[in-house]
């Protein structure tokens, strides 16, 4: 998570509102200070909901040239807090641009598109531009929201199609935690907006003097969650002596003292988890000056304290100066009980690239990292950050020489360039030019004696290398282990995956909750790829199954678009004879049908319409079936020549054809660099 500032965390639930927009119920109570249920979001979303109506620049009935100074407060926001992602949807007559930007305070695409913003509208269609840009909205996404909208004006639309009451009903989306801030810039909040933001228990106002920029960070617009490293001197937004509360997803967390002392609240921790949530929260605070109405508020903060995982590095001679376009492999190996599965790397500038690799369930995990734009001399240090764990930061590279640069190599352990080799030739003097000169043939034969005298010396080494060589090549070639066969997937009470061995053991999953995603490959089990299902309120949607696996629970098979409830065990199993008539396709079961095959240099890539395997061919001769534990490829066997890839046995009823050939490949032929279909028949 990043560092972000404090936030008001919003009630829980607004009144319901008509489909007019007519609150139905008197303005809400607010809640007393109570965690919200559930998973707590991991990422902050800012929606900046800009005024680009001529007024902003004092033009017409415009009071103040205002509209630079507020571009810059946004972009202070953004690099101050560092939210996740930043919506910035402009308007005038109706929305005019809107534009999503992920990371925005390191995303040169956000500075760009703001510098090009100009105010030169001539309507203010406010409650219009407000609804469209709430709608779409959702906290399902996995964002915790915070809407800022900035106008100096009210809506002017005629005929009024929208009000503000609707304009608000239309952020049906939002999660527990999301708010609104509605800024008045040298202007009233029309009566209408006013009485709908205090029917609300997420959304408020603030009316600020002419001129006056407003600090987007402040008291009143807090938003987003704050990161916590030291539970005593917590920056809060609240007045001196104002009494807190608090409340935590842990017991551990409990106040220090009871109000706020130089604008800072103290907690004392024991026995908290790393990254617990906790709500600091002050209760019945008037409202701000040009405010609307008595609030609560709110401050949700993530408590960042505990000791660093513990890892070894496992190469920590590796080189860590590279050159454009070269990267190094970081191995590093973690102790038992630190948890991997939200392991990243962050902090990292553009210029370099980091790939985290892992298995599934192992404690080593490699991070490769390539100097992409680095530049000579130029260092970067990243960051392993854990969601439950501080982050440990990783060694800092250095830029090396740019590519393009004609350079004399001198031999560096890591095989890269050195640098330019200077080459300095003494001056030669007339004793050197009068030695006598050596026969041109002597050399020649001084060599010929070494290399019989080497060879000589040698015949016992290379004896036994040969035979080692023979030996290895007649020797069976080891049989790998068997994966565990997957017979179940379980989804529990609280939604968490987990897959089932036939030996009763279960390995969890770490499902994504903001979209859906493929089994097989989250698992990197491959007779499960094309198995997609998504997490939605009434529990696990299977969006696919493929059609040559069965999924089921109890008695009764599964198909696509049935939902499971939390709480149920599914069977899964490679699809029954009388629905794939063909020989077993074992670990590739998954691929589904039909299958192509087709060569990379001395690669295969084997693909179905639910995913793919890529397979490089070690020398010798390669049973496609023995090697992927795939019976239906049984005698499909391949031999690389040179750089290309050799048919060297096709056993019916296999059979390959080129797309629009109808006669088939045959043994002697080089398999095609272009996808070819594989037909797998009874056999």
């Amino acid at each position: 998570m990043r560092p972000t500032a404090a936030l008001l965390l919003p009630l829980l639930l607004t009144p319901a509102l008509t489909a007019h927009g007519q609150a139905s119920t008197p303005t809400p109570t607010a809640a007393p200070c109570q965690f919200p249920p559930g998973p707590l979001p991991e990422r902050t979303r800012a929606v900046f909901l800009l005024d680009t109506s001529g007024s902003m620049r004092g033009i017409g009935d415009g009071k103040a040239n205002i509209f630079q100074a507020v571009k810059t407060t946004i972009d202070d926001y953004v690099h101050a807090q560092q939210p996740d992602r930043a919506v910035l949807v402009t308007f005038d007559n109706g929305v005019r641009s809107q534009k999503t930007f992920d990371a925005p305070a390191t995303n040169p695409e956000w500075t760009a598109h703001l510098r090009t913003l100009s105010a030169d509208g001539r309507n203010t269609h406010l409650y219009r531009s407000l609804h469209a840009a709430l709608r779409p909205l959702n906290a399902a996404d996995g964002y915790i929201t915070t809407v800022f909208v900035l106008t100096d004006g009210i809506d002017n639309e005629t005929p009024r199609t929208h009000t503000a009451q609707g304009a608000l009903a239309a952020f049906t989306g939002r999660g527990p935690l999301d708010r609104l801030h509605y800024v008045a810039l040298g202007t009233d909040i029309p009566v209408n907006a006013r009485r709908a933001l205090e029917g609300t228990t997420f959304a408020d106002g603030l009316t600020l003097p002419v001129g006056r920029i407003p600090d987007l960070s402040g008291a009143g617009l807090e938003g987003g969650v704050r990161t916590v490293t030291d539970p005593t001197r917590i920056p809060v937004t609240f007045p001196d002596g104002t009494r807190l509360s608090v409340d935590a997803a842990h017991p551990g967390v409990q106040l220090a003292q009871p109000t706020v002392r130089g604008a800072q609240a103290a907690l004392t921790l024991r026995g908290v988890p790393y990254g617990t949530p906790a709500l600091l929260c002050a209760e019945n605070l008037p409202a701000l000056p040009g405010g609307v109405g008595d609030r609560s508020r709110r401050i949700l903060v993530r408590l960042n304290v505990g000791e660093a995982p513990r890892l070894t590095w496992l190469n920590p001679a590796a080189d860590l100066t590279l050159n454009r376009g070269e990267h190094v492999i970081l191995r590093y190996r973690a102790a038992p009980g630190v948890a991997l599965d939200d392991l990243r790397v962050t902090g990292l500038p553009a210029g370099v690239h980091a790939t985290l690799e892992r298995l599934p369930g192992s404690r080593e995990f490699s991070v490769r990292l390539q100097n992409t734009g680095l530049r000579q001399g130029q260092t970067a240090t990243g960051t392993l950050s854990f969601a439950r764990a501080p982050g440990r930061p990783l060694p800092t590279l250095t830029g090396g020489t740019p590519t393009g640069t004609v350079l004399t190599p001198g031999v560096t352990p890591a095989g890269r360039d050195a640098g330019p080799t200077r080459l300095t030739v003494p001056p030669t003097s007339n004793r050197a030019l009068d030695a006598p000169t050596l026969p041109a043939w002597l050399p020649w034969l001084l060599g010929a004696l070494a290399l019989i005298g080497a060879a000589v010396a040698a015949r016992p080494f290379l004896l036994r290398w040969w035979q080692a060589r023979q030996a290895a090549r007649t020797a069976p070639r080891p049989t790998p282990a068997p994966p565990p066969t997957i017979e179940g997937l379980e989804y529990t009470e609280t939604r968490a995956l987990s897959l089932v061995t036939a030996q009763g053991e279960s390995m969890t999953l770490h499902a994504p909750l903001d979209g859906p995603f493929d089994i097989g490959h989250l698992a990197r089990v491959p007779h499960l790829s094309g198995l997609r299902v998504q997490q939605v309120q009434g529990g696990l949607h299977l969006q696919r199954i493929p059609t040559d696996l069965d999924v089921s629970q109890g008695a009764r098979l599964l198909h696509a678009g049935d939902i499971v409830r939390p709480g149920t065990l599914l069977g899964l199993a490679v699809a029954r004879r009388a629905r794939a008539p063909h020989a077993s396709l074992g670990d590739l079961a998954g691929l589904g049908l039909p299958l192509t095959i087709q060569a990379d240099g001395v690669t295969v890539h084997l693909k179905g319409p639910y995913g793919q395997h890529a397979l490089t061919l070690p020398g010798g001769v390669t049973d496609l079936g023995e090697t992927l534990r795939s019976p239906a490829l049984h005698g499909l066997r391949l031999g690389t020549s040179g750089p290309r890839i050799l048919i060297v046995e096709i056993r019916p009823p296999l059979a390959l054809y080129r797309p629009g050939d109808d006669a088939p490949l045959t043994p002697g032929t080089h398999l095609p660099a272009t996808p070819t279909d594989l037909h797998l028949t009874s056999p």
